[in-house]
């Protein structure tokens, strides 16, 4: 393996095991961090990397962080008003939620209203498990609030109230990984339009400096291979701001 393939696999083992992490409430063992990298021979310099990438995804290693380290303090605020106020709610006797929860099956409007308002904390627990994924906490327990409003209109399927919760906690889940996934994928396009504008300035650049004036799309793209209506595209997408070309 030569050291493009290993860079790589690295980068592919850390996403790996950022993604198994959050699976896991945003935690990994000390042993499961060992065995992710064990064949790559890292250094020590470059498991302190390791370390830091994953504290920065909010990641924590044999326990979970605290919360106060992976969101801002902002947001932290934020959540506890937010906590506050749910916490205000009051949740029924487990008999007398059982019988919402059978309502709310059968379609009766009114239960499935109390069923959201019972499960909010619910929805902040898990948001706490997804916090430090890049995405505001906020956009988390709106997202999760969002699902719960679904779910709890398509509960008649479900053969008895014991399955609500369960059901309740995947549509959740499922909301917040969506979003975040979103977001990665938001990011990652970002990221591909800047590298794309970045190396077509670069390059009109260097052969702006070697002319002694500035170049056309078709000199530039002559020059190094490249597809002309990409090297418009770049043009475009920078707001035509890459001054070396005409």
């Amino acid at each position: 393996m030569d050291e493009r393939e290993k860079q790589l696999l690295f980068l592919a083992r850390l996403k790996e095991t950022a993604k198994k992490a959050a699976e896991n409430g945003n935690m990994i063992t000390e042993e499961q961090l060992q065995e992710a990298f064990a064949d790559l021979d890292l250094t020590d310099a470059q498991m302190v990397q390791v370390r830091d990438f994953l504290k920065t995804k909010g990641v924590g290693i044999g326990e979970a962080l605290p919360l106060e380290e992976v969101i801002t303090e902002e947001e932290m605020n934020h959540l506890r008003e937010y906590e506050e106020m749910i916490d205000a709610i009051e949740i029924p006797p487990a008999g007398v939620l059982d019988a919402i929860k059978l309502s709310a099956m059968a379609g009766e409007r009114e239960a499935q209203k109390k069923l959201v308002e019972c499960s909010l904390r619910k929805v902040v627990d898990i948001a706490r498990l997804y916090a430090g994924q890049e995405v505001y906490m906020e956009d988390l327990i709106g997202t999760g609030n969002e699902a719960l409003l679904i779910a709890v209109t398509q509960l008649a399927p479900l053969e008895s109230p014991d399955e609500v919760d369960g059901y309740l906690g995947r549509r959740i889940m499922d909301a917040m990984e969506d979003l975040i996934a979103m977001n990665l994928d938001e990011k990652a396009a970002e990221k591909a339009v800047e590298e794309k504008v970045n190396l077509v300035a670069d390059r009109a650049r260097e052969l702006a400096e070697e002319l002694g004036r500035k170049v056309t799309v078709d000199e530039l793209a002559a020059e190094y291979e490249m597809d002309p209506d990409e090297i418009r595209e770049a043009i475009r997408l920078s707001g035509s701001a890459i001054g070396d070309i005409q």
